[in-house]
């Protein structure tokens, strides 16, 4: 994501009312700025951070009001581990278990119908959705032939 974007996604935020502290910020352009989910250990060691001295809990907080405003999302892998990244787009994961690459995957013209037929058939209102596909990558796949 470009200085741009992430200004103008700042400013979007700021326009629906979220106030966004210099750490909120920080955690921000550290997300924005990786091209991969990250850990919160991730984040944690990121030097902007460091340089900051924003201490554990502040990052912690700042995650959990980023995804409750819908602008982060976090997935969640085996046991207790979670990795961030940004929600610009919806979209879906890919989840190697063995070497753990994630890759993005979109097909949710596909899952609007399902929904509407959930509706249909149960009158149950679908207001989002999260889907993640656990397995082995091509690589891995190719290395436990």
């Amino acid at each position: 994501m470009s200085k741009q974007e992430l200004a103008a996604l700042i400013k979007s935020l700021q326009a629906q009312g979220c106030r966004l502290s210099g750490g909120r910020e920080l955690v921000l352009s550290v997300l924005a700025a990786s091209s991969r989910p990250l850990r919160a250990l991730d984040i944690l060691q990121a030097p902007s951070l460091k340089k900051a001295g924003l201490n554990r809990a502040t990052v912690y907080r700042s995650l959990a009001f980023l995804e409750k405003s819908g602008v982060l999302e976090v997935l969640r892998l085996d046991g207790d581990e979670r990795l961030y990244h940004l929600n610009l787009h919806h979209h879906h994961h890919l989840v190697c278990t063995a070497c753990k690459k994630i890759e993005s995957v979109h097909f949710c013209n596909r899952l609007r119908q399902e929904e509407e037929q959930i509706a249909a058939s149960t009158g149950f209102k679908v207001q989002r959705h999260v889907l993640e596909f656990y397995g082995l990558c091509k690589k891995c796949l190719a290395s436990a032939k």
